[in-house]
C-alpha cells in the first residue's frame, strides 16, 4: 500500500507521492493536477467534489461551499442546500475524492498518508484535520506545517541539502500565509521562527477587486444575490490570474442582463489591496523578530504558492525584503511536492534518507496560575515558550494557594495572551499532593511535546511520591471514535456518483455556469447545447457520447472566451504607449 503525501489547501488540493527515486504529483479523474477545494450537494443529496463542484459555484450557489479550511476546528455547522456539515466533514468528502484519485492512479489502496497543515494552525486546527482523514478512511502518518515541505523541496531540488544558510519560506496561498524561518545545515532542516494568518490569502485580492469592480459600476455589494456575487469573484479571479501576464485587463460581468465593464492594471491592484498587503508585512516581521536575525542573515527567499505569482506581491517583498525576488513556474505545487519529499524520508529511501526535518512549537504552551489567594485572575505561565524547537520537554515548579492543600489542578493552555482564559484551552491534570502549610505545597509539572503535535504532561509532587499523567493533544474532544466510523461510512455513501460519468457531470456544470455569467444573447444557445449534450446521454452510445462531449466543450470554450473576454486583445499596446516619447 502507497504513502501518498497530500497539500490540503484552502483553493485547491494536490496529492504527491515518492516514487522511482524522485517526487511526482498525481493527476486527479480528469487530468489535472490540482483538485479545487469545493464541495457541492446536489438535489438528490449525492456530493460532488473538485472541478465539478467549482463550477457549480456559480450557477448553485447556496449548495456549494469553499474555503472551510478557513474554519477548520471551530464548531460552526455550515449550510450546504438542506444539509448542515462540520469543516472537518467537508474535508472529508475532499480527502475521500483525492483517496480514490490516487487508487485509480497507483492501482492499489491508500490508506495512509502525511497531510501539510499551516504552520500557524492551532491544536483544535490540527485535530479537526486528523478527524477529517479518519472519516476518510486514511490514517495520518504526519502533519507536517506547510512551509517545512516546502523548503524539503526547495533543497531537494536545487540538489543543495547539506548548505548552510538561514532561509525565509513565505507560503501565500488561496487562502492563508504562512512565514517561516528555516536554518539549513549538514543534513539538517531546522525551523526556528514561523507566523502566519490563516485568514489572508488569494481570495483576499479576489474579493478587494470585486468590492471595488462594485463600487465602480454603482452597485452595493452586500445587495447583490449569492449567485450575482460569485458570479463577480469569478470575474475577479480571472482579473487577477491575467494580471500576472498582461499589463491591462478589462473585467467584464453580466448583471442583470446588462454588461458591466470595468480597466484593471497592477497599479489598480496595489492601490485597492494596499490594506492585504499590510498584512503580509506583518507576518513577516514577526517571523524575523521571533528567529531573533538580521535581515542580511537570510541568504535565501523561497516565494511559495499561487498568489506569489502576483506581479505586486513579487515588487511588494522585493521592496520590503530588499532584495529581487521572482516565484518559480511551479511555485504552487511546492507544498505538494515537498509533502512527497517527506513520504520519502518517512519511508527512508535510500535517496534522501540522511535528510532529517525538525519542527517548532507554533504557540506557546502553558499552565493557568495566580498569584496569590487574594489574586482571582488567572493568568498564563509558559513552560515551552513559541518557536521552541522540537521535539522537547520542559518542567515548572508551582505552590499551592492554600494550607493543607491536597491537591492541585493545572489547566493547560495554548496561546500568547497574558491573561489564560483568552488563549486555547487544552485540557487539565489533577494530582494528589503532600498537605503542607500555604507556599510550601510545591509540585512540578513537566511538558514533552514532540514533532508529531503529542502534548505529554507528567505532574509529580515534589514532597511525596504522587504523580498523575495525561497526553493532552490527542484526545478527541469532539467526536469519538464509534462516532468518526459512522461518518466514514455516510461520507462513502453520499459520495455516490459513478466515476465514468465524472466527465459528463463536470461539462454540464460547466454549462451551468456559464448560463449564469452569460448574457442575454448568449444563454438560449447554452440551453440548446446542454439540452443536446443530456439527449445524447439518454442514448447510451459512447461513441456519440465523447464526440458530442468534445464538440460541445469547444463551443463552451469559444464561449468562454466571448463572455470573459477582454476589450484590449493586444498586450503590446501599454508597452507601445510608454516608449513613445511624445507621450
Amino acid at each position: 500500500m502507497a504513502l501518498i503525501g497530500i497539500d490540503l489547501g484552502t483553493t485547491n488540493s494536490l496529492v504527491a507521492i515518492w516514487r522511482n527515486s524522485k517526487v511526482e504529483i498525481l493527476k486527479n479523474s480528469l487530468g489535472h493536477l490540482m483538485t479545487p477545494s469545493v464541495v457541492s450537494v446536489e438535489e438528490d443529496g449525492s456530493i460532488v467534489v473538485g472541478e465539478i463542484a467549482k463550477q457549480r459555484r456559480v450557477s448553485h450557489p447556496s449548495r456549494t461551499v469553499a474555503e472551510f479550511k478557513r474554519r477548520m476546528g471551530s464548531k460552526d455547522k455550515i449550510s450546504v442546500g438542506e444539509s448542515k456539515y462540520l469543516p472537518e466533514e467537508l474535508s472529508a468528502f475532499l480527502l475521500k475524492k483525492l483517496i480514490e484519485d490516487s487508487e485509480q492512479q497507483l492501482g492499489e489502496k491508500v490508506t495512509e498518508a502525511v497531510i501539510s497543515v499551516p504552520a500557524y494552525f492551532d491544536n483544535n486546527q490540527r485535530e479537526a484535520t486528523e478527524k477529517a482523514a479518519r472519516m476518510a478512511g486514511l490514517k495520518v502518518k504526519r502533519l507536517i506545517n506547510e512551509p517545512s515541505a516546502a523548503i524539503a523541496y526547495h533543497q531537494w531540488k536545487e540538489g543543495n541539502v547539506g548548505t548552510e544558510g538561514i532561509y525565509l519560506v513565505v507560503d501565500f496561498g488561496g487562502g492563508t500565509l504562512d512565514v517561516s524561518v528555516v536554518d539549513c545545515f549538514e543534513n539538517i532542516i531546522e525551523i526556528i521562527a514561523v507566523s502566519g494568518d490563516n485568514q489572508l490569502g488569494g481570495k483576499d485580492f479576489d474579493r478587494a477587486i470585486a468590492v471595488d469592480f462594485c463600487e465602480k459600476i454603482g452597485f452595493y455589494y452586500d445587495n447583490l444575490s449569492p449567485g450575482t456575487w460569485e458570479n463577480i469573484l469569478w470575474a475577479a479571479e480571472n482579473v487577477k490570474k491575467k494580471l500576472t501576464m498582461a499589463d491591462s485587463v478589462t473585467m467584464q460581468v453580466s448583471i442583470r442582463n446588462k454588461e458591466y465593464a470595468v480597466e484593471y492594471t497592477n497599479k489598480d491592484l496595489l492601490k485597492i489591496c494596499a490594506e492585504v498587503l499590510l498584512r503580509i508585512k506583518t507576518v513577516i516581521n514577526e517571523a524575523v523578530k521571533g528567529a531573533k536575525i538580521e535581515l542580511e542573515d537570510i541568504v535565501d527567499v523561497v516565494l511559495v504558492g499561487g498568489s506569489c505569482k502576483m506581479p505586486v506581491v513579487q515588487k511588494f517583498l522585493s521592496a520590503l525584503l530588499d532584495r529581487e525576488l521572482k516565484a518559480k513556474d511551479d511555485c504552487e505545487h511546492f507544498v505538494a511536492l515537498g509533502v512527497g519529499v517527506i513520504t520519502g524520508i518517512i519511508a527512508r529511501e535510500e535517496e534522501i534518507a540522511d535528510l532529517v526535518m525538525t519542527d517548532v512549537c507554533p504557540f506557546s504552551l502553558g499552565i493557568s496560575t495566580r498569584h496569590g489567594k487574594e489574586d482571582k485572575t488567572d493568568y498564563m505561565s509558559v513552560i515551552i515558550p513559541k518557536n521552541s524547537i522540537l521535539p522537547i520537554a520542559k518542567s515548572g515548579r508551582y505552590y499551592g494557594l492554600e494550607p493543607f492543600q491536597s491537591h492541585i489542578k493545572f489547566e493547560i493552555y495554548q496561546g500568547e495572551e497574558l491573561y489564560a482564559e483568552k488563549n486555547l484551552r487544552l485540557g487539565e491534570i489533577d494530582i494528589k499532593v503532600t498537605p503542607n502549610e500555604a507556599g510550601d505545597t510545591v509540585a512540578e509539572i513537566t511538558f514533552c511535546y514532540d514533532i508529531n503535535g503529542i502534548l505529554q504532561v507528567t505532574a509529580r509532587d515534589l514532597l511525596g511520591k504522587n504523580t498523575a499523567e495525561a497526553v493532552i493533544l490527542k484526545k478527541d474532544s469532539q467526536l469519538t471514535n464509534e462516532e468518526i466510523d459512522r461518518k466514514r461510512i455516510i461520507i462513502e455513501k453520499e459520495m455516490r456518483f459513478e466515476r465514468n460519468k465524472e466527465d459528463n457531470k463536470n461539462l454540464l456544470a460547466w454549462g451551468q455556469r456559464l448560463y449564469a455569467q452569460a448574457g442575454e444573447e448568449h444563454k438560449e444557445y447554452i440551453v440548446s447545447l446542454i439540452h443536446d449534450f443530456e439527449v445524447s446521454l439518454q442514448d447510451n452510445d459512447a461513441i456519440m457520447v465523447r464526440r458530442k462531449m468534445k464538440y460541445i466543450a469547444q463551443c463552451f470554450l469559444q464561449l468562454e472566451m466571448a463572455i470573459n473576454k477582454d476589450y484590449f486583445d493586444n498586450e503590446d499596446i501599454v508597452k507601445e504607449l510608454l516608449e513613445d516619447e511624445e507621450l
